[in-house]
């Protein structure tokens, strides 16, 4: 039977050719014929859809033009092996067209030979499927498996995912810095080997009460629970349970998340510490203290200024402050705390006296202030009221005020006084002296000492005129060591005949100062004669000088005698006050005078010898005289 007669029942080679057509018109797939060389001979109607074009202007084109620039190469030298083999194997390949401008399409090809009468491989048919939406799919479940991978890798806080029997399915990279277990260490394993008791053990049936009840007191909540290390140390942790119910699956899936609060929880209990120390020291402190908002709310005050003026905590916090007890009963002093705020918001310090009449009746004096609180940035945040009482300290002002009036009134009367007295005294010495040289020795030995307290009580007047008159100072640039050699070249007979061990520690240079260098030998003289007059023979004195800082000179005078009770020294530089047996009172009084009147200032205190140690500051010419600081007692 001829190829041209085929068997009766089979198909001919146009029933053949009628049947591809119509498989090609059905089909969506793309059904393409071409040529060895790759030259496109038929296309069925798919090529719109996929490749973008009518089936007849594909005619002649390559069809390798349509694979995508990427793999066009590849996809053309591995039909060109194919076809040189020339085997009945099928080609099978895999590429990406470009269907439209920007619009890619994957297609799965089969390629087969169609061969001529002979068998010759002289044209091809391909077969290509359109799996883009496969493929698209894969590549948003590889994308989403990669996004989840590098969640559990990159996660701060711990993952663990359980199904509803307690077994870990997943874990995040970051369990290994908190549990010390490594994920491949967890995955399968039950959840309860990280709890403790009795938890570990009541953890599967809590999960079965869910399945059956649908009931949990852990999901979508936060809560705090212990969970043991792989070193078997317990870790305070805080655990948040959500469900996640995955499509496909049968059962829900839970996912912990894991933070340790072990520092959060150590920095919470030393922060409440820390605030009841601080409401301890608040509350204990003697003065008012108070915290203000920046616009004057009163947040807190301490229990001192509540007792004074008998209210209660809860009466005066959340109130403007000008409206609380303090300030509320006087118009004028409301306005003045309402203007001070105001101020201090602006971040002005303010700072003024008031006077209150207390519940005893008696006149009270508050130091107040409000101090700008800032925060990190330098922004006002808070206020800070305080209240110092004074009132002692203006008592003690308005006594000293007193005797200085005293004072004033006394040096105004004291050259008339003087006048008025001292002739009759000059008198009676010399009366005294004539009728003693015309007695005995017993009753001249009396007459001398009526002689000697009446001269006595003439020197006192003049100390106390000295003392009492305002000091007229010849100013000029004095070297500080100069003036302290000449002072004990004046006493070092003294120091000498008394047997005394004279140390001097001065260095070759020290800054001038600008003084009265009568004034101030004066001074210093008072001071060498009191380490004299009470020192035994083999005593040591010993003088210091030296620059403080840049802007003042230190002078030191150091004995090693009994020294000066702690109690005595704040009363020592008052008028009339004395530590020496006879002595006036006036003469530290005096020194303390002309030095303060120099811008310095002087005191006592401990040194490095055993008695008594007193230093005088005087700023350094032309420096501005700061604050006087109480130097150190081993300084000198």
């Amino acid at each position: 039977m001829s190829e041209a007669s085929p068997p009766p029942g089979r198909p001919g080679p146009a029933d053949l050719d009628a049947a591809f057509r119509f498989y090609g018109r059905v089909t969506s797939d793309l059904i393409t014929i071409f040529d060895r060389e790759g030259r496109i001979l038929y296309v069925n109607h798919a090529a719109e859809r996929i490749l973008g074009r009518a089936p007849e202007p594909c005619f002649g084109q390559q069809l390798f033009d349509f694979v995508h620039e990427e793999e066009r190469e590849a996809a053309r030298r591995a039909f060109e092996r194919w076809r040189e083999a020339s085997g009945e194997n099928l080609l099978l390949i895999e590429t990406r067209v470009v269907a439209r401008v920007g619009e890619l399409r994957y297609l799965h090809w089969t390629v087969a030979p169609y061969r001529d009468e002979e068998g010759a491989p002289r044209r091809f048919i391909s077969h290509a499927r359109d799996v883009t939406a496969q493929v698209l799919s894969a590549q948003r479940v590889q994308r989403s498996e990669l996004r989840h991978r590098a969640l559990l890798t990159g996660v701060l806080d711990p993952l663990i995912t359980i199904d509803g029997h307690g077994l870990m399915r997943e874990a995040s990279r970051s369990v290994e810095g908190l549990f010390g277990y490594a994920p491949e260490e967890l995955i399968g394993r039950n959840i309860s080997m990280l709890m403790p008791e009795p938890h570990a053990t009541q953890h599967d049936s809590y999960l079965e009460r869910y399945r059956q009840t649908g009931h949990t007191g852990i999901l979508n909540r936060t809560r705090e629970f212990d969970v043991h290390r792989k070193d078997g140390h317990l870790l305070r942790i805080e655990l948040s349970v959500s469900r996640v119910d995955v499509p496909g699956e049968l059962e829900p899936l839970f996912i912990g998340s894991f933070r340790d609060v072990s520092a959060r929880r150590a920095a919470e209990l030393a922060l409440a510490e820390s605030e009841a120390r601080l409401r301890a020291i608040f509350d204990q402190e003697y003065e008012f203290v108070g915290l203000l908002a920046r616009e004057g709310t009163l947040l807190d005050v301490n229990h001192s200024a509540l007792r004074g003026v008998g209210a209660l905590r809860e009466e005066v916090v959340g109130r403007p402050f000008w409206e609380t007890p303090w300030w509320s009963k006087d118009p004028v002093r409301r306005e003045r705390v309402r203007q001070a705020i105001a101020a201090a918001a602006a971040g002005e310090f303010v700072r003024f006296e008031v006077d209150y009449v207390d519940g005893d009746g008696r006149q009270r004096w508050v130091d107040f202030s409000l101090k700008p609180v800032r925060d990190a940035a330098g922004a006002v945040q808070y206020l800070l009221p305080e209240g110092r009482d004074i009132s002692s300290l203006k008592a003690a002002h308005a006594r000293e005020l007193a005797l200085n009036e005293a004072l004033a009134q006394i040096g105004e009367s004291a050259s008339l006084l003087a006048h008025e007295i001292k002739n009759p005294l000059t008198a009676v010495n010399l009366a005294l002296r004539a009728v003693a040289d015309r007695l005995g020795e017993d009753q001249k030995s009396v007459l001398e000492d009526l002689a000697s307290r009446l001269a006595k009580l003439e020197r006192t007047m003049r100390r106390t005129l000295s003392f009492a008159r305002p000091l007229e100072l010849q100013l000029e640039p004095l070297d500080p060591r100069e003036v302290l050699q000449d002072v004990l070249g004046l006493l070092r007979p003294e120091i000498e005949a008394a047997g005394l061990a004279l140390e001097v520690e001065c260095p070759p240079s020290l800054p001038r100062v600008r003084g009265d260098r009568a004034r101030l030998e004066e001074v210093l003289i008072n001071l060498l004669r009191n380490a004299l007059e009470i020192l035994q023979p083999g005593g040591r004195v010993r003088v210091c000088a030296r620059a403080e800082g840049r802007g003042h000179v230190l002078l030191r005078v150091e004995d090693d005698g009994p020294g000066i009770p702690p109690s005595v020294r704040a009363e020592l530089f008052k008028p009339f006050v004395t530590a020496k047996a006879g002595g006036t009172g006036l003469g530290l009084a005096i020194a303390r005078k002309v030095v303060r009147e120099h811008g310095g200032e002087i005191g006592v205190d401990e040194g490095s010898l055993p008695g008594a140690s007193f230093w005088v500051r005087l700023p350094v010419q032309g420096a501005r005289s700061d604050q006087v600081r109480r130097p150190a007692a081993a300084s000198a």
